[in-house]
């Protein structure tokens, strides 16, 4: 059954209401003309699964980690000169520089309409 334009609207607003209670804030760093700026945005982070370094896969070649964490944001979020994400309440060089920190490795629009309904973002912790 397509999607008509009410029905598109629907899952529009409807999909940021799933997101209460389950949203952190975290930080987003962003390099414009050489200064730093810190952004506190509401998401939703899951780990993506550990895997044991010592066992091999099935060409015995240690297995290859893409990703540390899955991050699902709103459709608006903008991810453009973002440097790193911090995984800090506070929007302050010193709190950003004592949480751990991600690098964005992709973030695309997803969903059931057309152009998304959401961002999925992976990252890969900054060690």
């Amino acid at each position: 059954m397509p999607l008509d334009a009410r029905k598109t609207q629907h899952i529009l607003n409807v999909v940021p209401k799933t997101y209460a209670g389950r949203q952190r804030t975290v930080v987003f760093v962003t390099l414009a003309s050489g200064v730093y700026r810190y952004t506190t945005v509401q998401v939703i982070m899951r780990p993506e699964e550990v895997i044991d370094p010592q066992i091999y896969d099935a060409s015995g070649q240690p297995p290859q980690r893409n990703a540390d964490m899955l991050m699902i944001a709103p459709l608006g979020t903008s991810f453009t000169g973002v440097v790193y994400i911090a995984d800090t309440t506070t929007a302050t060089a010193l709190a950003v520089a004592a949480a751990p920190k991600y690098e964005v490795i992709e973030a695309l629009p997803v969903g059931v309409v057309p152009g998304g309904t959401h961002v999925r973002a992976l990252l890969r912790r900054l060690r």
